[in-house]
């Protein structure tokens, strides 16, 4: 039974690794602890990322309190500029009466100067003398023309009487001239203090309303930092899950090469202890046909435009021509980390471009509908990238081989047209693609 149990293991860690040709041949330590490795860096890039996480959150917390702040701060502005609009009104209606009042004021004026000026005309009539000579002589002149006393007494009556008048009319002019002047004067020094308030309040509605642009500019800027923020979050977040996605498919394949060197070990063990037999003829495993299907092409229309299998390690993804290659392009001045290649026809079939496993198949803002498929060529980590597809056969955990149609040519995702964008990285991806290689010198 024990040996039966040692059959079975050897056997299902010979059909686990049929997706995998390079794990042909013994395992050794080295090779395990190379997986343990890349479980641990892929562990401290997620520690990494969870702390660039963090930041962001703290990030667009303190944002969020500085937009509370702002936003308080121009609820008082409003407020401010409300008041001084307000003041603004009050004092606009204050000049317009007063302009009203100096238009009356001038009908007033008009009418004092009117009353002087017929004052003016009798004085002349009447004491030009007085005004030239100072009047004693004029005055002296009427009561020596007396023929007599009663004529003295009469002639001294009128002349009281005219002077009494005369001295009434100048006082009355000297009164209505005052009345004039400090009416001219209340109302001018009135117009010239509302005119400076007025504009007082309105350079203080200008500042008011630099601070408020000021502050809507802060706030639509906090706002911008607080949306980038929440991009790079998501950003990273899509990071930490494709390096979950990783390390599940690490640890996989970990798991793989332990149980195959115990079946290795156990295998040793056994021969070691059995005596030796005659040599039998080597019995090589073949994954069944259902394995290595035919390509799922999904339909007729496709079948034909997909890809021939060719060989080396990795095939071409899919028919079309190469838009764009890979490195620095000229017209963007960035950096191309894969290479696109076109669509041509109505339906154009993805395949995978070497056996391996899907760690990560969904859909993403950036690559739109987008696989990762992981491969271990020769005891090297490769991983490839299939980008802005239309519709993803395949999910993650499964596993795929060479040639197999995992996908259609799409415009997903930031795409100016449909295309593939295909990447293939010598090692673990990463947000930097620091580990792009170009696809074309690894396709026969």
């Amino acid at each position: 039974m024990k040996n039966k149990k040692v059959l079975a293991l050897v056997a299902a860690t010979a059909l686990s690794f049929s997706a995998f040709p390079h794990f042909a041949g013994a395992v050794s330590d080295r090779a395990i602890q190379e997986k343990r490795n890349e479980i641990y860096d892929i562990r401290a890039k997620q520690s990494t990322v969870q702390e660039k996480i963090n930041h962001a959150d703290q990030a667009i917390k303190k944002l969020q309190s500085q937009q509370k702040e702002l936003s308080e701060e121009i609820k008082k502005l409003d407020l401010a500029v409300e008041e001084t609009s307000g003041k603004i009104r009050n004092v606009t209606a204050d000049i317009d009466q007063t302009e009203q009042d100096i238009a009356q004021l001038k009908k007033e004026i008009a009418e004092v100067e009117a009353r002087i000026e017929k004052r003016n005309e009798i004085l002349k009539e009447r004491v030009r003398s007085l005004q030239e000579s100072g009047g004693v002589i004029s005055y002296l002149e009427v009561l020596l023309g007396s023929q007599s006393f009663s004529d003295f007494i009469d002639r001294m009556s009128a002349v009281t009487t005219l002077f009494e008048a005369d001295k009434q009319i100048i006082r009355e002019q000297q009164a209505d001239k005052a009345l004039k002047e400090k009416k001219e004067n209340e109302l001018t020094e009135k117009r010239n203090r509302l005119q400076k308030n007025l504009e007082e309040l309105k350079q203080l509605q200008q500042q008011l309303n630099k601070q408020m642009d000021e502050k809507n500019r802060l706030m639509a800027n906090l706002k911008q930092k607080e949306e980038e923020h929440h991009s790079h979050k998501m950003a990273l977040k899509e990071e930490q899950e494709l390096l979950k996605k990783q390390e599940a498919a690490v640890k996989m394949q970990l798991q793989q090469l332990e149980e195959q060197k115990r079946a290795e070990e156990e295998a040793r063990r056994r021969a070691a202890v059995q005596p030796k037999r005659t040599s039998q003829p080597k019995r090589t495993y073949s994954a069944p046909a259902s394995v290595r299907s035919t390509h799922d092409d999904g339909g007729d229309s496709a079948s034909s435009n997909v890809p021939a299998v060719t060989s080396g390690a990795f095939m071409r993804p899919a028919n079309g021509p190469i838009t764009s290659g890979f490195g620095y392009r000229s017209f963007d001045n960035e950096f191309h980390p894969g290479i696109d290649i076109g669509k041509r026809g109505s339906v154009v079939p993805v395949v995978a471009a070497a056996d391996g496993y899907v760690f990560r198949s969904y859909f993403s803002s950036s690559y739109g509908n987008v696989i990762f498929i992981t491969h271990v060529i020769n005891g090297q980590v490769y991983t490839t990238v299939y980008a802005h597809l239309d519709a993803r056969l395949v999910g993650e955990g499964q596993r795929v081989h060479k040639g197999q149609v995992i996908g259609y040519m799409g415009n997903t995702g930031e795409s100016t047209g449909p295309h593939l964008h295909f990447e293939l990285h010598r090692g673990q991806w990463n947000p930097a693609k620091s580990n792009a290689v170009n696809p074309l010198n690894y396709i026969n």
